[in-house]
């Protein structure tokens, strides 16, 4: 995974290919694409996006955990009212595909 940044206040454009391009397309199905769309200007917490979207905090999570490894989320952890919040933002703004890696030469 090519991991490209302007500065550290934009978010990024990662390019990927072969396995990982595999992993990543697996990931972005339509509620991560919403989940992803829905955090793009405001970070929330899992019980926040858990509502918004209409789906349960433990699915939530799942894919929250999924998006992390897959570096297209950033979780941070703040003090709520009943123990420790995960609040999620985007990571990237841009995943480009590689369809084809270079053959070795």
């Amino acid at each position: 995974m090519l991991v490209k940044e302007e500065n550290s206040q934009s978010k990024k454009e990662i390019v990927v290919s072969g396995s990982e391009a595999l992993r990543v397309a697996d990931a972005l199905t339509a509620t991560t694409m919403k989940m992803l769309q829905l955090l793009w200007k405001e970070s929330f917490d899992v019980s926040t996006i858990s509502k918004k979207l209409g789906l349960s905090q433990a699915y939530i999570s799942q894919q929250v955990k999924l998006l992390e490894e897959l570096k297209l989320l950033n979780v941070t952890y703040a003090r709520g009212k009943r123990g420790i919040r995960k609040i999620c933002s985007t990571a990237v703004e841009q995943v480009t595909f590689i369809i084809k890696d270079k053959a070795p030469e």
